[in-house]
């Protein structure tokens, strides 16, 4: 019932930027280097963007690979120092990319892979670590190597993070026993304090044969998922419990390929009481990931009317909505409102 309650509240979206970055170890800065570099950054990206690993099979995929740097907008090196080198020899060469976003919205397009906009859940992060025989949970202040590869993951994979501050109140509710436990009732309930969409709890140890293995569990939309994973290094093991709780997501807000492309809807927005509410309506709507075309057909008073055509469903434009709630369905017509006809129109009220 806590869970329920608590993951039925969407109030803590928020905007991702990076979308189309990529940052890649490579050997050297020779252009063999930056082509595969650039491959295996378009990879990522491609899957920032959609919330799934692009199929191996997809012929549209595979041939833009081939060309993978001709998608970039900009590149540079920077050589790693000890702070941002960790788990790899320092010196070694990143190759931070930046991808031309149109050219990938495009390609995604024309694969016919989902497409997740920038407007995502947070996401309350739990994570208790073994440091040979002591566990700490990670907090917003950490300094643990685990909570630099969480950010790096969080980036990776386009997620908006929430770590707690763990102090008296967090510890009270939830020892670190029973998060290293993975007790759902009190990790659900100390999480209320934060408001996050979704929870990702997990205990991650490296073993006496130096592999790292962690025990995942994310709750969302009233269930909790479990995942086990064994790795290579702390990176890969923080890295593998977000790719699948950005798969849960991306299975609920991304836009599938479903042939429902110029889908059109007709809406009024009330509450559009100035300039300022009307160029943040339109820049709004034109913005998601769900609308292809915005068009503006009457102002009358504080109420626009537009007419939509969707890359998706109603269901899925809603759900859309309910991510940052600035939009709301009214659950009936204003009766002072007579300048509109009453055909199907689906009526809002605007909240920025």
């Amino acid at each position: 019932m806590v869970l329920a309650c608590l993951l039925s509240v969407t109030s803590n979206a928020k905007s991702i930027e990076g979308l189309y970055d990529a940052r890649i170890l490579v050997p050297d800065q020779q252009l063999a280097s930056r082509q595969a570099g650039a491959r295996e950054g378009l990879l990522e990206v491609l899957q920032k963007v959609s919330g799934f690993a692009p199929p191996v099979d997809n012929k549209v995929i595979n041939k833009a690979l081939k060309i993978a740097d001709q998608y970039l907008y900009q590149y540079s090196y920077t050589t790693l120092d000890n702070e941002l080198a960790q788990q790899v020899v320092v010196g070694s060469k990143q190759l931070n990319m930046r991808f031309e976003g149109k050219s990938i919205q495009r390609l995604i397009k024309a694969a016919k892979l989902p497409r997740w906009g920038k407007n995502r859940p947070s996401i309350m992060v739990w994570l208790a670590i073994d440091d040979i025989g002591e566990r700490h949970v990670i907090a917003d202040d950490s300094e643990h190597l685990a909570k630099l590869a969480l950010q790096k993951a969080g980036d990776v994979r386009g997620l908006p993070l929430v770590y707690p501050v763990y102090d008296l109140e967090d510890a009270i509710k939830l020892p670190v026993e029973q998060l290293w436990g993975l007790f759902a009732d009190p990790i659900v309930a100390a999480s209320e304090r934060y408001g996050a969409e979704s929870v990702l709890a997990a205990r991650v140890f490296q073993g006496p044969e130096g592999k790292w293995k962690g025990q995942w569990s994310f709750f969302f939309d009233g269930q909790e998922r479990n995942y086990l994973f064994e790795t290579d290094t702390l990176d890969q093991q923080v890295l593998s419990g977000l790719t699948v709780a950005a798969q849960v997501l991306a299975n609920k807000f991304a836009l599938k390929a479903s042939g429902l492309h110029g889908n059109h809807l007709k809406i009024e927005v009330g509450s559009v009481n100035s300039l300022r509410d009307y160029a943040l309506l339109t820049k709004y709507l034109e913005k998601m990931a769900i609308t292809e075309r915005v068009v503006i057909t009457k102002l009358s008073k504080d109420t626009l009317a537009m007419d939509l055509s969707l890359n998706g469903s109603f269901e899925q434009f809603k759900q859309a909505l309910s991510l940052d709630r600035k939009l709301l369905l009214n659950k009936a017509r204003p009766k002072e409102d007579e300048s509109f006809e009453p055909a199907e129109v689906i009526h809002l009220s605007w909240r920025p």
